[in-house]
């Protein structure tokens, strides 16, 4: 297998006052850079050259100075270069004249990660998630510049009507691929929705595993539920949301989700992309958040999660109720650092590895379970089967009775989760409830 040779730019960032999409500072930049070079690994490519880059202003043509590409240059003739990286986003003018320059492919971040996600997914729904995003990003490189797509074309009306440039064709092919995969993606939010209601009928709180990439999310989720998920010291290790049910210590169970890494700079085109994936989230009645307690960026990757999160549609209220943190690795770092972290003082430690902590994790889910349940009477008529049906489906029935004095009405003592009680409210407000 061929190993890409590969040339690494790191921008340091010596101001905000300019519009490139990706912002360093000078004390995150050590994570941030060992990040991108496991991002770059993870493109089966080895980094010949390396150069950090300070920037002030960055160039609207070239983002870096002609002196600095005149240096990159002189590095390229040394040895044979596959591809030039470029760890922040590249406008379409300066990813182009960048390529024209240097003569060789370049990509930045954002290409990246698009292109790491293309290599991961396996299922038919990660993949087209994946293509959908490419085309979204692909949309936005097609510029004005090449010889070729100032040329005008005639023809048939399939191909390009009278005097359409190749520019307009190439978009127009892309947005028709993009209207087709979207149509694909509706399809699989119609199924993932009746899917998501069956679960929720069956009233199984259901928990999401959540956190930054090789956190160790899909360790605590192969451990927790025996299965079989993908597991390596690699970023964007599991792309597809997986999902199995858990036993817990008292006869109790969840159904346990287990969904894609998220990193800092997350290109929007593949939020977007993973948006009927993502939507799993919402359904869950807890987020557990995965932090990696042994790597010293911890807060700002907390940081990473929770801004994506809100960016995909969660509120402070549903983070706060829902937020508990997990704090894995301890075998790596047995010390809890006084973090600034979200809902901190909600958490549980774990080794996923070496299963320390898990059963206490179990016991944690099983205590907010309980929390989250109910004893209830409902007084019924006893003409409304109907009724009597829809508990018996959503909930456990504990015992029924006549009402003391009535011949119409009966008594049904049932244990229900909070969820499925406000749904009962919702469909039957007339009917009369007792707590327990």
């Amino acid at each position: 297998m061929h190993i890409y040779k590969i040339f690494l730019i790191l921008p340091i960032f010596k101001t905000n006052s300019f519009s490139q999409n990706i912002i360093f500072n000078q004390s995150n930049f050590l994570s941030r850079s060992s990040e991108t070079r496991s991002l770059v690994e993870a493109l089966n490519s080895s980094i010949k050259f390396e150069k950090m880059v300070n920037i002030t202003i960055p160039k609207v043509s070239t983002f870096i100075s002609h002196s600095i590409i005149d240096e990159i240059k002189t590095n390229l003739n040394i040895e044979k270069i596959d591809l030039i990286i470029v760890d922040c986003s590249l406008s379409p003018i300066q990813h182009r004249n960048l390529e024209k320059i240097l003569e060789v492919k370049v990509i930045d971040r954002t290409q990246l990660i698009i292109e790491i996600f293309g290599l991961r997914a396996t299922s038919s729904e990660g993949k087209i998630q994946v293509e959908l995003a490419n085309l979204n990003f692909q949309k936005t490189r097609l510029v004005r510049s090449w010889t070729h797509l100032e040329r005008q074309r005639g023809g048939l009306g399939k191909v390009g009507g009278p005097g359409e440039s190749q520019l307009e064709l190439d978009k127009r092919i892309i947005d028709n691929k993009i209207v087709q995969i979207k149509k694909q993606l509706l399809k699989v939010k119609k199924t993932r929705n009746i899917q998501r209601k069956r679960r929720t009928d069956i009233s199984i709180p259901i928990f999401s595993l959540v956190g930054y990439t090789n956190s160790g999310k899909s360790t605590i989720f192969n451990k927790l539920t025996s299965s079989q998920v993908l597991v390596k010291d690699m970023v964007f290790a599991t792309l597809d949301t997986k999902m199995s049910l858990v036993n817990l210590p008292n006869q109790n169970k969840i159904l346990l989700t287990d969904t894609v890494g998220f990193i800092s700079a997350l290109p929007t085109e593949l939020i977007s992309a993973f948006n009927s994936s993502l939507e799993e989230l919402f359904s869950a009645d807890f987020l557990l958040l995965v932090h990696d307690l042994s790597n010293p960026n911890i807060e700002n990757q907390a940081h990473v999660v929770l801004q994506t999160l809100k960016q995909i549609g969660f509120s402070d209220d549903d983070l706060k109720n829902k937020i508990i943190n997990i704090f894995n690795k301890i075998d790596l770092n047995s010390e809890m650092p006084d973090l600034n972290i979200y809902n901190k003082n909600k958490f549980i430690m774990t080794s996923a590895t070496t299963s320390m902590g898990l059963t206490d994790l179990k016991k944690y889910i099983e205590n907010k379970i309980i929390g989250k349940n109910h004893i209830v009477d409902f007084f019924i008529s006893i003409t409304s089967d109907y009724i009597f049906t829809w508990l018996f489906k959503h909930s456990h029935v504990l015992l029924e009775r006549n009402k003391e004095n009535s011949y119409n009405q009966r008594i049904i003592r049932v244990k229900i989760s909070s969820h499925q009680l406000d749904k009962f409210k919702s469909f039957f407000p007339e009917i009369k409830i007792k707590f327990i």
